[in-house]
């Protein structure tokens, strides 16, 4: 409803949405690194809101599997397990996996045209070496194949794993080459389907979450012994 001003109030639930949104991007994109203390005031003075909406985006945060909540009180973001790296992304390797020989089965023109339109913005930030909205684009590759598998159960598994997986995702973006290399990878799927070859794209989409797993495990072991040198 737009006021009398000719104004459109902005309402509480748009501000959380916009904190919720821009947490979660710091979180992604590495600029609120695992393990740091998220204090409400400081994010409130940051946002330039109050800390009512601060605490609403924090608990769907903390519902995201982004942060937590300590012992003692305080927020902080969540700490990057090993453990849970691999069991999260072996279960992704084989959502994908399925998902991907779904897809090249039924696909359809419109599925291919959102496929193709998410590749063209993941080549932008490869050719500009900016991996801010990278992570939006990818979603969108990965979703629009989930949806056209047109399998309930597995969107369903599907929207969990990479809700929990996505705080691993600022040490994909660290690794040098990591976002050509995606790309390529994302490309090769995209044109097995088009070639409506199953067999095909559930072994790309396979080896590209597999992929991604290495690449955060090595970073965690590598990060792992910097803090041991560092201590």
């Amino acid at each position: 409803m737009v006021a009398e001003s000719g104004v459109t109030p902005i309402t509480r639930r748009r501000l959380v949405d916009d904190a919720t949104q821009s947490l979660r991007e710091g979180i992604l994109d590495g600029r609120l690194q695992a393990g740091a203390r998220l204090r409400q005031t400081e994010l409130a003075d940051r946002l330039g809101i109050s800390r009512t909406p601060i605490r609403e985006a924090l608990t769907r945060l903390q519902h995201e599997g982004l942060i937590e909540l300590l012992p003692r009180g305080g927020v902080r973001v969540m700490l990057l397990n090993h453990d849970e790296a691999v069991e999260l992304y072996d279960l992704r390797e084989m959502l994908d996996g399925l998902a991907a020989r779904l897809t090249a089965g039924r696909r359809d023109q419109p599925t291919l045209d959102r496929l193709d339109k998410a590749l063209a913005r993941m080549a932008v930030c490869v050719e500009r070496r900016d991996p801010g909205p990278w992570f939006r684009a990818h979603v969108s590759f990965h979703e629009e194949i989930v949806r056209a598998a047109a399998n309930r159960p597995l969107a369903r598994l599907s929207s969990i794993v990479r809700l929990s997986i996505r705080h691993f995702h600022p040490l994909l973006l660290k690794t040098e080459h990591r976002l050509a290399d995606a790309y390529r990878e994302h490309r090769a799927i995209f044109e097995v389907i088009v070639a409506r070859d199953p067999e095909a794209a559930e072994r790309l989409a396979r080896a590209h979450i597999t992929n991604a797993k290495e690449i955060v495990l090595k970073s965690m072991t590598r990060e792992d012994l910097d803090a041991a040198v560092q201590d």
